[in-house]
């Protein structure tokens, strides 16, 4: 194109010799003709642009990297884009050139599942079958993602929701940013908490992830890495730069990959843009705890409605008929009566106080209100099922949850009661924007919705399988069967068993890498390994220094229980002289390399100071804090986080000749 334009250049010239009105026609001809091929030259852009995939694949030196890539539906995740990825990522996993497998989105992660368009296909029965094939094959991609034998690493950048948790919660890497919007909304939809997030969130510390998964909280930033969703924190604004890093990596296993990740940590500064305060922290976390410990949602409503009126749970006892009493602490014999929110406006609850003087923060006060609204906003039958599920998830591998889960949402595509809250909830959330009004549930309070059938219900999802000599003529039987309405109510509960009859979705394979149990490709429940260590390791510290020097072990230790759902009476562990021994630091760190599962190991000290052995005397919480520093190599967070675990978990005490820490639950 140069010559051509060099050559239109010398034309001219030339026919700036000659008069325009003896301008040979030849001249002219190879004017227009210069002219011509100059334009041509540069393709015009066409008049429509031709559209993008929903998920883009780069190769980026040894890096593999998905992008979700439909940005105006805040990338919701449709049935091809799960087939695509699949598909990819098994690839990828294969390949010898590939040495990490990194997922991101344009503009936000992930949002969740395309609900919109499932629950279109639930109300057609001709296409109610493919809602059931896309949940199957969603929760087959995940359960793979559990078991890649490749480092994969996911960038929480923006919403994270649903679907997106479900790409992101099953990896070793999941790097939040002050951008990460996290949640599991389903109750609020109608729905119920699925992807792997029943085993996830009942995996969490104390009764979190109950509290998450009930009232589709969402929480944001830096503190969805301190509450060990995430586990690592990066900010946005570094991303690519860290992309870049882990794409060259010459070895890139596990430890290398931690290692890198944590170099671009950035400690918390207040008032800075998007590190907000922590909120699920101090008197607050303790409550969330106490209050949705019950399996029965209608007790967690009781416990928050107590909190509401300013009384402490742990001196409250539900009695037979629903109400809620406070013993006396004092010995006095005062009765009260405090006005607490109802499923119906309000209602009357005899209490007997325990004190005069407010036993309940005002900002547990105010959760407990907010909490207590937001739940009986959510559908009752998903607030049932979804409790009951993590609550069964507790004692399950990964794969038999994910099993669970994919015999309840085939229930929840065929089933006309579970589906009513479905649709109806998707449709006044997300379709309709709340601009006609609530979801209309059915029922419309968690105190109509009968238990015993949820139970049931859950229960037969977890046990259903596919008998292999089932013909297809059976199988049609069954599913015609099983798409009639199941009543949930009191009255008609005992046809609740009519949930066994269904069969999981031909096709339905979660293949199971090594140790066959779901819990990670080397055996391992990889999802743990490489973040804050959590407060059930943390208190395992504290009994383990404890027994070091000879104390008796807790009630709820004895038993085996973790320190969610134990009722011990607290233990002791003594500063006694301030001196560590060689045993001890060995045991603790032993332990919490037990839970780290090798993390530490290629992690570089990051110059965190020692204390002398007065303060240490001064202070017993700082031993423990350095012990478990030690054992994380320093690892960004931990400090921190050891710290708020045992100012919220611990009392300080006399032990021997100092002081020690007593741990309550």
């Amino acid at each position: 194109m140069l010559g051509c334009r060099t050559g239109f250049r010398a034309c001219s010239f030339a026919s700036q010799s000659f008069r325009k009105d003896s301008m040979s026609s030849a001249s002219r001809r190879l004017q227009k003709l210069v002219a011509h091929m100059s334009t041509s030259a540069t393709p015009s852009r066409p008049a429509v642009a031709e559209e993008e995939p929903f998920v883009l694949f780069h190769e980026r030196h040894s890096a593999r990297i998905y992008t979700l890539n439909r940005p105006s539906k805040l990338n919701a995740l449709s049935h091809g884009m799960v087939q695509l990825l699949h598909k990819q990522i098994r690839a990828w996993d294969d390949s010898e050139l590939c040495k990490v497998i990194i997922g991101t989105g344009k503009g936000q992660f992930c949002a969740g599942g395309d609900v919109a368009q499932i629950t279109t296909q639930i109300q057609d029965s001709s296409t109610r079958d493919r809602a059931v094939e896309f949940f199957r094959d969603e929760f087959m991609l995940d359960f793979h993602l559990s078991q890649l034998q490749k480092p994969y690493v996911v960038i929480m950048d923006g919403f994270t929701m649903g679907g997106g948790v479900g790409l992101s919660m099953h990896a070793p890497f999941r790097i939040a940013t002050e951008r990460t919007m996290f949640a599991m909304p389903e109750t609020d939809i109608g729905y119920f908490t699925d992807v792997g997030a029943t085993h996830f969130l009942a995996h969490l510390d104390g009764q979190l992830g109950t509290y998450l998964g009930l009232s589709s909280k969402r929480i944001q930033g830096r503190e969805v890495f301190e509450c060990g969703i995430a586990t690592h924190y990066v900010h946005s604004r570094n991303i690519p730069l860290l992309l870049e890093r882990l794409s060259r990596l010459e070895e890139a296993n596990h430890s290398v990959i931690d290692e890198t990740i944590d170099e671009f940590y950035e400690h918390r500064t207040p008032g800075a843009s998007g590190d907000v305060a922590p909120y699920l922290v101090g008197d607050v976390r303790n409550a969330i705890d106490q209050a949705f410990r019950p399996r029965d949602p209608n007790q967690i409503i009781e416990n928050l409605d107590a909190l509401s009126g300013g009384i402490p749970i742990h001196n409250s006892a539900v009695l037979d008929d629903g109400k809620s009493k406070v013993s006396t602490t004092d010995g006095q014999d005062r009765d009260t009566s405090v006005e607490v929110p109802g499923e119906k406006g309000s209602v009357s609850a005899s209490y007997k106080a325990a004190s005069s003087k407010p036993a309940v923060s005002v900002a547990v006060e105010t959760w407990a209100k907010e909490t207590a609204t937001a739940l009986r906003e959510r559908s009752p039958t998903s607030i049932c099922i979804t409790r009951e599920a993590i609550f069964q998830a507790k004692e399950m591998t990964l794969k038999a949850a994910f099993e669970m889960e994919m015999g309840l949402a085939q229930a929840f595509c065929t089933d006309e009661m579970l589906a009513h809250d479905f649709v109806e909830g998707v449709q006044a959330k997300l379709i309709d924007k709340g601009k006609k009004g609530p979801p209309k549930w059915r029922p419309s309070t968690i105190r109509q919705v009968d238990m015993n059938a949820m139970r049931e219900v859950v229960h037969s999802a977890s046990s259903l399988t596919v008998p292999p000599t089932v013909t297809k003529a059976q199988d049609e039987e069954k599913t015609k069967k099983s798409t009639k309405a199941m009543p949930f109510s009191s009255s008609s509960s005992s046809n609740s068993s009519s949930t066994s009859a269904k069969y999981l979705p031909e096709g339905f394979v979660l293949e199971a890498v090594a140790s066959g149990d779901g819990s990670g490709a080397k055996g391992e429940d990889v999802r743990v390994a490489f973040g804050l260590p959590t407060e059930d390791a943390i208190r395992k510290i504290v009994m383990e220094m404890s027994k070091e020097k000879g104390k008796p072990r807790g009630k709820g230790e004895e038993k085996g229980e973790s320190s969610s759902e134990s009722e011990g009476e607290g233990e002791t562990v003594g500063e006694g002289e301030g001196k560590t021994s060689q045993k001890e630091g060995e045991a603790v760190e032993g332990l919490v390399d037990r839970e780290a599962k090798g993390s530490g190991d290629a992690m570089t000290a990051l110059g965190v100071g020692r204390t002398t052995t007065a303060t240490r005397a001064a202070d017993p919480r700082e031993k423990i804090v350095e012990s478990i520093m030690r054992a994380y190599k320093g690892k960004p967070g931990v400090r921190e986080r050891v710290y708020e675990v045992l100012e919220r978990k611990c009392v300080e005490r006399k032990a021997g000749n100092g002081s020690g820490l007593e741990w309550r639950e």
